[in-house]
């Protein structure tokens, strides 16, 4: 990536920073890398077909001709409960290359529609699928950028995007001029409207729409080792207010903002502002103002992974780095160790829900709440081969008090091979 100007060497900077922050599963991407992504979660949906509707588990597999997207219907476990059929291509040879990788895919609020985020050598993209005529193209067409978020209310199907570079002449353009902010993007018509944030694109980390899509909170950061800046605003982008800074000398980024479904509280992470990639983050909750800051628990950090919080707004499910004392996981991804723990956000006290010694596998991730926050369905699986694929194992685990004894359960599912992206 050749950049001589100013803005170009800040881009350098700051991708190098948040490369290693991208948002795992759900919400969100920070930055076009180069460098390998976690696996992304496979997503719940429902096709009504004639007065039935059929909930669908997505995946993408890897195949000769590069990534398929497919599908198998969902149990009421969360589980896949046949092999995934495949229901689309990727355009452009995407999957071919050993770089190649899908770093998130999330289904619209309508359910039309299911956003698939994939880096490239060259950058982001983002591929959108129609759930019910079943194609697949790039969304917005000519611009290399990520999916943040989709936002509440309105049709159903507009996202926040970060937009990072043109593509030829045909790329959309603000003001017409290459001067983006924030983008919201239609699904369904491929409209952009800019968001003006007063920074570059390319400094934006995170955005999170709150629950009923009244208000975006997000961060942006100048690069490497600046630390990050935090601010809420409107959705239409007016009213901005400053809530807070991570300076230099903390070295943080805040980035992986989760409302809580009750739109009362804010869960995030510091991130650590270093080259090196996967060290140990901090999950902390403020409110909506940004105030009353607590530090919650230790989590994996640089990867990525989605925080989840319980439907009753009570407790937050994360991914933890189980072999901290190795400086290996530090920057080889493949060396990672990964349990599920849960934290109590009224006493901040967290316990261990999930572990490798349960499951007999290196990484446990991708926590889904069930409906009493009494239960998480989570995936199991050694690291992906980025070759063929992997092979991914459902879970379910208690998680309401810390006194009581962990128990894991494991799912049945029918083998499935050559997973590259799955929850």
């Amino acid at each position: 990536m050749r950049r001589a100007t100013l803005t170009g060497l800040l881009l350098i900077l700051l991708v190098g920073v948040v490369s290693v922050f991208y948002l795992n599963g759900e919400y969100g991407a920070f930055g076009a890398s180069a460098s390998p992504h976690p696996p992304a979660h496979s997503i719940p949906t429902h096709i009504v077909t004639g007065n039935t509707t059929i909930p669908y588990l997505y995946y993408t597999l890897k195949q000769t001709t590069g990534f398929v997207l497919a599908r198998a219907p969902m149990g009421t476990d969360g589980q896949p409960l046949s092999v995934p059929h495949v229901v689309a291509h990727f355009s452009d040879d995407f999957g071919l290359a050993e770089s190649d990788s899908v770093i998130a895919m999330q289904l619209s609020p309508d359910g039309r529609y299911l956003a698939i985020n994939g880096a490239r050598d060259h950058g982001e993209q983002v591929w959108m699928f129609d759930t019910q005529q079943l194609t697949m193209s790039l969304t917005p067409p000519y611009v290399l950028g990520n999916f943040l978020h989709w936002l509440p209310g309105r049709n159903g199907h507009t996202f926040l995007y970060r937009p990072m570079f043109p593509l030829g002449p045909s790329a959309p353009l603000d003001s017409n001029g290459w001067n983006p902010g924030m983008w919201e993007v239609d699904a369904a018509t491929n409209q952009h409207k800019n968001i003006a944030i007063d920074v570059p694109s390319a400094f934006l980390i995170d955005a999170a729409p709150s629950p009923d899509g009244s208000r975006i909170i997000y961060s942006t950061s100048a690069g490497l080792g600046l630390g990050s800046d935090t601010w809420l605003m409107h959705a239409d982008g007016s009213n901005k207010t400053h809530l807070f800074s991570d300076s230099s000398a903390t070295h943080a980024i805040s980035a992986l903002f989760t409302w809580s479904p009750d739109g009362k509280t804010i869960a995030f992470e510091r991130l650590s502002d270093s080259p090196t990639p996967f060290l140990p983050a901090g999950l902390w909750v403020m409110n909506t103002g940004g105030a009353q800051q607590r530090l919650l628990a230790d989590t994996d950090g640089g990867h990525g992974y989605t925080l989840a919080w319980s439907p009753d707004s009570s407790k937050i499910a994360y991914v933890v780095r189980t072999n901290v004392s190795n400086h290996q996981a530090d920057v080889h991804m493949q060396a990672l160790q990964s349990g599920i723990a849960v934290v109590d956000v009224a006493s901040s006290h967290a316990w261990m829900v999930a572990s490798t010694s349960q499951t007999g596998m290196q990484l446990n991730l991708n926590p889904a709440w069930s409906s009493d926050s009494a239960h998480i369905t989570f995936t199991a699986a050694n690291p992906t081969n980025l070759v063929i694929g992997g092979m991914p194992h459902y879970w379910s685990a208690r998680a309401t008090m810390q006194q009581m004894q962990p128990a894991v359960t494991p799912i049945h599912t029918p083998i499935m091979t050559n997973v590259i992206a799955t929850g």
